[in-house]
């Protein structure tokens, strides 16, 4: 565990809680696959938030030898489901858990040898596909949700400071896949399974999802239609999808979701909160933030105006970010080709509160755009 200071001591000890804090990012946890009993019951164990990790991948490891049981017995259905909850489990406790990158990614690693388990008990058409693709001299880890329909369109989902491809990922490509979308999933530079060989760079970021696409267009795989190319981000990544869609024509139209337009250098860093600083950190491979402020250090208005559709969520309670109003704002006015804003006063962060509507008219936006 990294060396705390009093200040993360006492907010990680007294502030960050259920009341306070975890209560937020039950949507996300349901999101993705954990049961809801599961989950109180999980956090009912937490006393604090340095044991966090350790409650939820134990919880893991007791669904994941329960899914084992069932594979052993020849009941694949019910191996499957509880491999795939054994993956959220995981998620659940390595998410944000930047105090300790060692016990961090142990679970990861974890979750991803569950995520393996599970797809393998998959039918040959509807199996998610690794995908590696090569980019400045490692391979981009992904997976790819094939359509049943050929010649449909691709959306590439873009991670955020800590999704991981075998949770959200996972889940989003089977809504969009759903609707007849072929999906790729994936861990980009200072993410996931990629962190280990390549850390983050903000202003290089968009160079692995035009890599991502060069690898599709050269391997015309499963009859995609390279031609209707949507990109998608939560997050973090709700400002990397459109950044990346403004130095790439290829990308036809864009969904971000609450995503920080802009830094503010060293004195915007360290006006996020404790978790958040951690991650910055983390992502780079830096040891402090005056290290890392020169990977984590942007601002949307710098980078090339986006010409291609956009739709973009952000809430007015994220409390992520500060004054996120601004942020909206800023996007909007960066964006110069066909725009709309849907901005939910009362939304929390990445309208988790909300995408019971957000997710709906996000694939009928997309279905609009990219039709044939």
């Amino acid at each position: 565990m990294v060396k705390l200071s009093w200040q993360e001591r006492f907010a990680f000890r007294f502030i960050f809680s259920e009341k306070r804090v975890y209560h937020k990012w039950y949507g996300r946890f349901l999101l993705f696959g954990t049961d809801y009993g599961r989950l109180r019951r999980v956090v009912a164990r937490v006393a604090h938030w340095q044991q966090w990790c350790r409650e939820w991948t134990m919880e893991g490891d007791v669904v994941y030898k329960k899914a084992e049981f069932a594979l052993a017995e020849g009941n694949l259905c019910t191996a499957r489901a509880l491999f795939h909850e054994a993956v959220a489990c995981y998620h659940a406790g390595q998410h944000i858990f930047f105090i300790d990158s060692q016990q961090k990614e142990r679970t990861q690693e974890k979750a991803r040898m569950s995520y393996r388990k599970a797809i393998s008990l998959y039918n040959e058409t509807d199996r998610p596909l690794r995908v590696e693709i090569p980019f400045n001299g490692v391979r981009i880890p992904g997976y790819l949700r094939r359509s049943s329909t050929p010649n449909q369109p691709l959306i590439i989902f873009v991670n955020g400071m800590d999704n991981i491809k075998e949770a959200e990922g996972h889940h989003f490509g089977s809504l969009f896949n759903q609707q007849g979308f072929n999906f790729f999933t994936f861990d980009g530079p200072g993410q996931g399974e990629l962190w280990k060989e390549l850390k983050f760079d903000a202003r290089e970021y968009h160079k692995s999802v035009s890599a991502i696409m060069d690898w599709f267009e050269q391997q015309q795989l499963c009859e995609i239609d390279m031609n209707r190319i949507g990109l998608v981000g939560f997050s973090l990544g709700g400002y990397l999808a459109p950044v990346a869609a403004a130095h790439d024509p290829r990308v036809k139209c864009t969904v971000g979701n609450s995503g920080l337009t802009y830094i503010g250098g060293l004195h915007g860093l360290q006006r996020l909160n404790p978790i958040w600083q951690r991650g910055v950190t983390y992502m780079t491979g830096c040891e402090t933030l005056e290290e890392a402020v020169q990977s984590f250090d942007y601002d949307i208005a710098q980078e090339p105006a986006l010409r291609s559709p956009l739709l973009f969520y952000h809430a007015g309670k994220d409390e992520v970010m500060p004054s996120p109003r601004t942020h909206a704002d800023k996007i909007m006015s960066w964006a110069k080709g066909e725009k709309t804003l849907r901005y939910f006063e009362d939304g929390e962060h990445c309208t988790m509160n909300y995408l019971d509507e957000v997710f709906p008219e996000m694939l009928d936006w997309f279905k609009s755009r990219l039709e044939s």
